[in-house]
């Protein structure tokens, strides 16, 4: 995995990262609290939410994922182990992401190419930023999923079980007010 730098947030993420930076700017601290996302707040990308919260190093448990996400993988989600859920030869990679995630505070931006057994290319984009807990700490994150052929969305995707291949193609730090991590 090589990282790609910070880069500007791309549609269709980009509701969640401005949905994220209004929270920023209403709130008090330095990255929002969960309690104050608001499902009517994050509208139509609902089914492409993931919430999840980092319990320890060895454990990100996913506490509510949307259908579009869980469409995706095949599986309801909510309460199983992010890092369980990532190929064993990058789960130390992700478990250090997640680390600095929550370290720095900052957010992630990732970009897979995705090949289905009939031969279909996809991408899977995903930007994936803290949240705190009620004392402040970062301690939970939101993300959003989006999957697109050709440049669109595609709603016809089967599910992750028929993934014959996959390629992380970028991957970032977002710098949400405290830097970046080394």
């Amino acid at each position: 995995m090589t990282a790609a730098g910070p880069t500007p947030v791309k549609r269709p993420l980009d509701i969640l990262w401005l949905y994220w930076r209004k929270l920023l700017k209403t709130g008090s601290g330095s990255i929002p609290l969960k309690s104050e996302i608001s499902i009517s707040g994050l509208g139509s990308t609902l089914p492409n939410i993931v919430l999840s919260e980092r319990l320890d190093d060895d454990n990100v448990i996913i506490r509510l994922a949307g259908t579009a996400v869980e469409n995706i993988t095949g599986q309801p989600l909510a309460g199983l182990n992010l890092l369980d859920l990532t190929p064993p030869t990058q789960r130390d990679r992700i478990r250090r992401v997640y680390a600095n995630l929550f370290t720095v505070p900052c957010g992630f931006h990732i970009s897979e190419s995705i090949r289905v057994k009939d031969g279909k290319k996809y991408t899977l984009g995903a930007l994936v930023l803290p949240l705190a807990a009620a004392d402040g700490a970062a301690r939970f994150t939101i993300g959003q999923y989006a999957l697109s052929r050709n440049g669109f969305e595609d709603d016809e995707f089967k599910a992750i079980s028929v993934i014959e291949h996959r390629q992380i193609d970028r991957f970032g730090y977002v710098d949400v007010g405290a830097g970046l991590p080394e």
